[in-house]
């Protein structure tokens, strides 16, 4: 039945102890294949839905301005051209995604100072959050052990976080990022003022496309790849990550 692409059919537990627990061992393989195949399937579809919409408004514009409704304009030239932007982001972020998750992904580890990467990072949103007038916050002692890291891609994930934070925070919120050495590692949170999630929406936010606001729009709300990537960023290099 597996083999005929039945990922549904189980084995019945039964028998000694010994085949019983083969057969269990035998269900939870279907069950991974099962799931694997869905999240194949749903990323077909995500994928295809998420190229759809820059391509229909680029199609429909170029349609219009053949017809002679729009005009040949640099203005409509120009949201032509911030729609392959949308299109060559996404592509680059599931480029970037597939690389990671194969492992492909080009590291350069070494000893890296953590508060000298959380610093730069914080500063360099500054700007964006001075305009909504927000503040980001750095909460971390002057000295944080050494840890084996590549800073280009801990500082990536740190910018997916603040932008997460930036987009759902308030006017006059505040972004605190926060680092304490625990045992073996050091621990990093990025924390904001915004509504939160709700619980149930936690198992998903680092699934691809997934959106907490169903309503926003790419434009607004990002590939919905960001939280994906850093997840595999941060566990390619041996650390976790979690919300």
């Amino acid at each position: 039945a597996i083999e005929a692409k039945d990922l549904t059919h189980r084995v019945e537990l039964t028998g000694t102890v010994e085949v019983a627990n083969v057969a269990h061992a035998f269900n939870d393989m279907a069950a991974s294949l099962q799931k694997a195949e869905q999240l194949r399937r749903n990323l077909v579809a995500d994928v295809a839905h998420e190229l759809r919409t820059p391509l229909s408004v680029m199609q429909g514009s170029l349609t219009a301005q053949l017809d002679g409704v729009f005009p040949l304009d640099l203005a409509e030239t120009a949201k032509l051209y911030d729609e392959t932007r949308l299109l060559s982001r996404l592509v680059d972020d599931l480029r970037e995604l597939a690389q990671a998750e194969a492992g492909q992904l080009q590291l350069n580890l070494g000893s890296i100072d953590l508060r000298r990467v959380i610093s730069s990072t914080a500063e360099a949103f500054q700007a964006m959050a001075n305009e909504q007038q927000a503040m980001v916050i750095v909460s971390a002692p002057n000295q944080l052990p050494l840890v084996t890291a590549d800073s280009e891609r801990v500082a990536q994930v740190l910018r997916v976080l603040l932008s997460n934070a930036l987009r759902h925070t308030p006017v006059s919120g505040t972004i605190t990022i926060a680092a304490a050495p625990l045992v073996k590692d050091v621990e990093i949170s990025v924390r904001d003022t915004g509504d939160g999630l709700a619980a149930d929406e936690l198992p998903y936010v680092f699934d691809r496309f997934w959106r907490g606001d169903k309503s926003r729009a790419r434009e607004t709300g990002g590939s919905g790849l960001g939280l994906a990537i850093a997840k595999q960023l941060i566990e390619a290099q041996g650390g976790s990550i979690g919300v």
